[in-house]
């Protein structure tokens, strides 16, 4: 980062200008809205085929079938033995990047939200080209959208769910808007999901009454986000705990692959420092906020007789609440709280703080940082935080700079 200090006044003008004109209707200058108002949900029936494939058919309130389309599940793929694969290159060539972390959490103040109502989704001031500018700033090459968290709630319009975008206070199809925006900046889309609809979801906090199966939706889902907005190069699966016991990693690695051969799939392991590996096949391990062990990480992982080259993600957090209670005593935070909303709002964590982490986890072997980093409930980042990223920026660029050692809040 060769001036930030630029790019930090360049970010304040930019975001004293959007406050000097605050009568603009939310979401103003984004083409990426949708129109459908409290359409009634489809469902999708699923019809296993001899070959192993899927055919998904959506069906509407009387039965007839809208769409029907066929998910290839029988062509199984594996990740790579090597360093030197081309697709770990390629991944390992992003090193730092935004885990946008933004959903309906930013209005339930829950890190695990679980809320269902899709009108409380109302970002006033929704403007995802300011993610990207702010993503630049600090020196990111890459960022991950949250599409679907705990809640379930969907930051697209789709036919499966009236608790999507559509049927909130935002019409954007924030996907949309956040593939486009990436792409003008020459940052990397991924997009993340949460595997639901399992036994083990707290079904007594979200109360589900489909007629279809939890595993045709997610197949159906996935799919959408996986062929809707283009080639996305990055898939950032979680909870496969939560996921229903009747569909595997495999097959969701598959579909995945099978669409486009050349993303990356990391099926997300918990927290942990990554010498476990929970499910396979994926072609990534993490640990979320866990760095990897003080001794280093372990690529070399062997499963069935074949040694697999999997490659370490750490994902620290830019965000603390004094309040919250997380693993490694950092009172960490995913998402970004703003103040005014009736609970505890986060703060920006010292980014000298979060340099000298990162270039510990750098050290330890994390192949790239993937920080959770995202706007609060307006739809912005607020300026601290783009303060925040941008001097963590500067920092990472300074071999002296990262070493420095601040007490953590």
């Amino acid at each position: 980062m060769k001036h930030p200090l630029a790019l930090i006044t360049l970010l304040a003008a930019l975001s004293s200008a959007h406050a000097a004109d605050s009568s603009k209707p939310p979401t103003a200058g984004l083409a990426n809205t949708v129109t459908r108002v409290s359409a009634p949900q489809a469902t999708v029936a699923e019809r296993r085929l001899p070959n192993g494939d899927s055919e998904l058919r959506l069906l509407d309130a009387q039965g007839k079938v809208l769409e029907t389309t066929v998910v290839n599940l029988s062509r199984h793929h594996r990740p790579a033995t090597s360093p030197e694969a081309p697709l770990i290159r390629l991944w390992r060539s992003w090193k730092f990047g935004a885990f946008l972390c933004f959903n309906s959490n930013q209005y339930s103040g829950s890190e695990h939200c679980t809320m269902r109502d899709p009108m409380q989704f109302a970002p006033a001031h929704l403007d995802v080209k300011q993610w990207a500018q702010t993503i630049k700033a600090a020196g990111m090459t890459h960022a991950v959208l949250t599409t679907s968290h705990t809640s379930g709630f969907l930051l697209w319009d789709s036919p499966t769910s009236e608790f999507d975008v559509a049927n909130s206070d935002c019409k954007t199809d924030v996907v949309k808007a956040f593939v486009d925006e990436c792409r003008a900046h020459h940052i990397v889309p991924g997009l993340y999901y949460c595997v639901w609809g399992g036994p083990k979801y707290p079904k007594d906090k979200r109360v589900e009454k489909r007629a279809d199966s939890p595993r045709a939706v997610i197949l159906y889902q996935l799919r959408e986000l996986a062929t809707r907005y283009g080639e996305i190069p990055y898939f950032w699966i979680d909870m496969m705990n939560w996921a229903p016991s009747d569909l595997k990693p495999q097959e969701v690695y598959d579909l995945l692959k099978n669409i486009n051969p050349n993303c990356v799939v990391m099926l997300n392991q918990h927290i942990q420092d990554g010498t476990k590996l929970h499910y396979f096949p994926t072609d990534i391990l993490n640990g979320e906020v866990i760095m990897p062990p003080a001794v280093g990480h372990q690529a070399i992982r062997n499963v069935d007789g074949t040694d697999y080259h999997l490659p370490f993600e750490y994902e620290p957090c830019s965000q603390w609440r004094p309040k919250q209670k997380s693993p490694g005593n950092k009172n960490y935070v995913w998402f970004t709280y703003g103040a005014g909303k009736g609970f505890e709002a986060s703060q920006p964590y010292p980014a000298t703080a979060l340099a000298a982490d990162i270039t510990e986890a750098r050290r330890r072997g994390a192949a790239n940082i993937l920080l959770s980093c995202a706007p609060d409930h307006t739809g912005r980042f607020r300026q601290e935080d783009v303060l925040q990223l941008t001097e963590l920026g500067r920092l990472l660029n300074s071999t002296s700079d990262a070493k420095a050692k601040t007490p953590a809040p």
